[in-house]
């Protein structure tokens, strides 16, 4: 199998067991949630989800939420969001750039497909802060929520 990252669209064993062994290296509650929910958020709830395919295993991948629209009572706008759910890689990767390929893929499919805002609710650790901030995501109200308008900074860079 070619390494690189490639959008799931139907989760297999392989990809299922993979992601589980993945997130159960520092989250065992969560690989257990995630064992039981996968297959049904991607395949019928449609949710987006990458991974970076190793040779002989996942080596990371990242998951979200189906768009909402959302209404914002300030400007009275409707916009297209999402949630980041997982993003996770595999100790033996850590710092060799999977995060931001699989963060850049996410991010480049939302902005294709129209989404103006992504939010995550972030682990509270020096490393996941200081990764999403370099990535320009920002805390929202002091909480562990961070967002990023993706649209505005793509229609900066057009400018």
């Amino acid at each position: 199998m070619k390494s690189g990252i490639k959008r799931v669209l139907n989760v297999n064993s392989y990809m299922l067991n993979g992601c589980y062994s993945i997130v159960d290296q520092t989250r065992p509650g969560e690989a257990v949630k995630l064992f039981k929910s996968l297959r049904e958020d991607v395949e019928d709830k449609k949710h987006v989800m990458f991974v970076f395919d190793g040779a002989s295993a996942p080596m990371g991948f990242i998951k979200g939420r189906v768009f909402n629209y959302i209404f914002d009572i300030k400007t009275g706008k409707t916009s297209l969001q999402t949630e980041i759910d997982y993003l996770f890689v595999d100790e033996k990767y850590q710092g060799a750039g999977v995060a931001d390929m699989l963060l850049k893929a996410y991010e480049k499919y939302c902005i294709e497909n129209g989404v103006e805002k992504i939010s995550l609710k972030s682990m509270p650790t020096k490393q996941a802060l200081g990764f999403y901030a370099k990535n320009g995501y920002a805390k929202a109200n002091g909480s562990m929520l961070m967002t990023k308008f993706v649209r505005s900074a793509l229609k900066q860079k057009q400018l």
